[in-house]
């Protein structure tokens, strides 16, 4: 344990210095909530038509701080499996890919222990992220619900917040499979390709009617992204389902830096 410790206070130094962590973070904390303001305010004032006003119907059928709260699951839904599928990328496949990676066999600390580390203080970050981003949102919903008198804050809008809080979470969790495609691709380019191939085999997914039961599709479902039925059809098995590749994957790409010889 003493040796993870360490691990972990070095990977979490080293994160909060390193380039993606730098232009990441305000991207994630702060573009979304101006994103779910945006999308919202556009739904309302009825300028998009067509496919784009279809897509944003459900953002305009409650009150406005509702709707940001409700826009802010749908966004980090995507956004938080997106950044922490670069991030592990970067934090994976670019060591491997340069040779850096073999200093890592000359610590006293083994490899596994600091691939652990380095994991988990990615999906830390981004769970962060994505429960800053909401928080961000909660302060904009509260504002825009002080400012219409119809509209009182009530456990409607904190069942919202904590929808997109989980949203944001799961989904950051999702992108821990990715690490394991770096290791094994030895590319970050290979990873981002599979990141984005997994983006539209999800698609396919929802599209056939199985995405109530794909864990990279539940977020999205569940935050209304596909309409109410659609996240009614998500249920509780579903959730935990999705839960569980975080935990599963971590294993996975822990026992592959442990058999990791070949540098």
């Amino acid at each position: 344990m003493t040796g993870l410790a360490t691990a972990l206070r070095v990977e979490a130094a080293a994160w909060r210095h390193s380039t993606v962590a730098r232009l990441t973070t305000p991207l994630l904390v702060l573009l979304v909530p101006a994103a779910c303001v945006g999308l919202v305010a556009l739904a309302r004032s009825g300028a998009i038509v067509g496919a784009g006003g279809a897509k944003l119907v459900g953002l305009g059928s409650a009150d406005a701080a509702t709707d940001q709260l409700v826009a802010a699951g749908q966004v980090l839904a995507v956004a938080g499996l997106m950044a922490g599928g670069f991030a592990l990328a970067a934090a994976f496949g670019a060591p491997l890919a340069d040779g850096r990676v073999g200093g890592w066999f000359a610590l006293a600390v083994p490899r596994d222990v600091v691939a652990l580390a380095r994991a988990v203080v990615v999906l830390a970050w981004t769970a962060a992220c994505a429960v800053a981003a909401t928080v961000v949102v909660v302060a904009c919903a509260a504002t825009t619900a002080a400012l219409d008198p119809g509209v009182a804050w009530d456990g409607g809008h904190w069942a919202a917040a904590g929808r997109a809080v989980v949203a944001g979470v799961l989904s950051a969790g999702l992108a821990l499979p990715f690490g394991a495609v770096a290791t094994w691709t030895r590319s970050p380019l290979a990873t981002v390709g599979a990141l984005v191939g997994t983006v539209a085999v999800t698609q396919v997914v929802v599209m056939l009617g199985g995405g109530a039961w794909f864990p990279w599709a539940v977020p999205s479902l569940w935050t209304g992204t596909g309409g109410d039925a659609a996240a009614a059809a998500v249920h509780g098995p579903a959730l935990l389902l999705t839960a569980a590749v975080a935990p599963v994957f971590l294993a996975v790409l822990v026992g592959q830096w442990r058999r990791l010889t070949d540098v």
